[in-house]
């Protein structure tokens, strides 16, 4: 069973499976609205994404060699098989305790999560960790370094959701994991997790627990101490607690000493040193880093809006109505995009706190394009 193009695929696994569209999108981490756009060749993906999603299924993509008088679509082949060559297991081991397939795994979920956010991915998250409750007794520590990382992926899904406790409880498995391998690097980042999920729960003080016990870790690489530093800023400049003000920015300092950071982690110090700033009343110094880091983040939707919310928030604190309105008609572009209770939940509160600027012409217009495509937040 083979197929010529990816919507003749889709077609075909829904027909062999008798799957529906929105079982088909859920296999595959999209939306059935997606699935159908595709189905009816109205959307092309690309090779790269439709090869990383039809493995999600069981399927691989080929690209054969064509002749001269051969039509150029029929480049794209789509045969049934096992699994994709990206995340075909060793045949010695189950794939859950495969490192490679594991990483490979933990990169499905974080990539997808990134497009589309991580409300269409819990089941499969959830899936996932139950598959990896074994690696917590595995002998070999890159089995329990790489199910570390798929928790960790996992967890972010689930808090992404707002499913906080399950969030925190696969947090806690990577963070066991990561002590038990003995992986310094793994342990920081599970810190970090653990405080970013207290964070979005409202818990700053215990958030920012997690981030110094993580900088409280030997041997930290510098990358990790710059995540860490920011994030315990971030957390204190929430609390409003005393000598605030000259700590954060110490430890911000000591996240911009650090510049060999991942394109990724440098645009997250950015925009997290943008917030510091705007807690801490220095708006016009705060909203050059959320712009910076906006900028960086475009490509991926879920961060791209996250990071447009979060500067509009800022421009609500700095009573900038005109900046915060400019802001949001951006984000209610992004908006159908994303499938995030997170980003749902941002987009609550700036229209709440928005609401005192609904005179202002602007103001007005942003705020009906925001709730027009704004759905009500999942608990």
């Amino acid at each position: 069973m083979e197929a010529r193009s990816l919507a003749e695929a889709l077609k075909l696994i829904m027909k062999s499976r008798r799957w529906s569209q929105v079982k088909l999108a859920r296999e595959l981490g999209m939306s059935q609205v997606w699935v159908s756009q595709v189905s009816r060749e109205r959307r092309d993906p690309g090779i790269i994404k439709a090869s990383r999603l039809l493995a999600r299924v069981g399927w691989e993509l080929r690209i054969t060699p064509i002749g001269e008088e051969e039509d150029p679509l029929k480049r794209r082949s789509f045969i049934a098989t096992a699994a994709s060559v990206a995340l075909l297991p060793s045949a010695k081991v189950g794939p859950y305790e495969d490192p490679h397939y594991l990483r490979a795994l933990a990169t499905q979920l974080r990539t997808t999560r990134y497009e589309i956010g991580g409300v269409p991915l819990v089941a499969t998250a959830l899936r996932h960790l139950g598959r990896i409750g074994h690696s917590i007794n595995a002998l070999d520590p890159d089995v329990q370094v790489a199910s570390a990382g798929l928790a960790r992926a996992a967890s972010v899904v689930l808090y992404d959701a707002r499913m906080f406790d399950k969030a925190e409880k696969a947090g806690n498995f990577a963070l066991i994991l990561a002590k038990r391998a003995d992986h310094a690097e793994d342990t920081a980042n599970a810190f970090e997790l653990l405080s970013q999920v207290s964070s979005y729960r409202g818990d700053h003080r215990r958030a920012a627990m997690y981030a110094q016990r993580g900088l409280g870790l030997p041997a930290l690489t510098d990358e990790c101490k710059a995540r860490l530093s920011v994030r315990l800023g971030v957390c204190l400049a929430k609390t409003n607690a005393g000598g605030t003000e000259r700590r954060s920015r110490n430890l911000l300092d000591i996240a911009h000493g650090y510049d060999g950071a991942s394109s990724k982690s440098g645009a997250m110090i950015l925009g997290s040193s943008g917030i510091v700033l705007s807690h801490l009343g220095h708006h016009e110094e705060g909203e050059r880093y959320l712009d910076e880091a906006v900028r960086r983040f475009q490509g991926l939707p879920l961060l791209h809006g996250l990071w447009l919310g979060e500067s509009a928030h800022a421009a609500l604190r700095a009573a900038d109505p005109n900046r915060a309105a400019h802001q949001m008609r951006a984000v209610a572009r992004l908006s159908p995009l994303i499938t995030s209770c997170r980003f749902d939940q941002k987009v609550d509160e700036i229209l709440a706190e928005s609401a005192r600027w609904a005179s202002v012409p602007e103001m007005r217009e942003a705020r009906e394009q925001l709730k027009a495509v704004q759905p009500s937040v999942k608990a």
